[in-house]
C-alpha cells in the first residue's frame, strides 16, 4: 500500500455582524500552495535545504481585489490592498494554525483574494485563495488557516 502525504492549507472564515455578534456566514476553503512553499518543504525533508531557517514562517495575511484563479506559480497578490500581521498562531503535532481578525475599520472593500506571507522578511507569498467577501464597517472577519498533511 502506498500513502501519499499532501501538504495543504485550509481557510475557515467567519463573517460576524459586529454589533450583534451573530455569525452571518462560515466559509471553508482550500488554498493553493505556491511553488516556493512546496520546494522549500521538499528540500527540508530531503535534508538539502540551505536557505533561511524561517523560510516558511508565516507572518501575515494580505487581502486584495483580484479574483483571478490561484496558481502555484504566483508570487504576489494580483491587487493587494491591505496586509495584517497574525493575530495568533499555534501548533498541535504536525498541524499549524494561524489566525487574523479583521476589525470593523480594516479592509473595507470587496475582498477577492487572500494571501499568506512569510519568510525572513515577510515578503514571500506561501499560499493564495480566491474569495468574494463584501467587507464593510459593520463586519468583523475571523480567518483561521490550518496547514495540514493529508494522507
Amino acid at each position: 500500500m502506498t500513502s501519499i502525504c499532501e501538504m495543504c492549507g485550509y481557510f475557515k472564515i467567519e463573517i460576524i455582524h459586529a454589533a450583534s455578534g451573530a455569525v452571518l456566514k462560515r466559509l471553508n476553503i482550500k488554498n493553493q500552495l505556491t511553488e516556493i512553499n512546496r520546494t522549500v518543504r521538499a528540500k527540508m525533508l530531503m535534508g538539502e535545504y540551505t536557505g533561511s531557517p524561517d523560510a516558511l514562517a508565516i507572518k501575515s495575511f494580505a487581502f486584495g481585489t483580484d479574483g483571478t484563479a490561484a496558481t502555484s506559480s504566483q508570487t504576489a497578490l494580483g491587487a493587494e490592498q491591505f496586509r495584517k500581521e497574525l493575530t495568533q498562531k499555534s501548533q498541535n503535532g504536525g498541524n499549524v494554525t494561524t489566525v487574523v481578525s479583521l476589525q470593523t475599520n480594516e479592509a473595507n472593500f470587496v475582498i477577492r483574494e487572500i494571501g499568506v506571507f512569510g519568510g525572513p522578511d515577510g515578503s514571500t507569498m506561501l499560499a493564495r485563495t480566491v474569495v468574494n467577501i463584501d467587507k464593510n464597517d459593520s463586519l468583523v472577519i475571523n480567518i483561521t488557516r490550518s496547514d495540514v498533511c493529508e494522507i
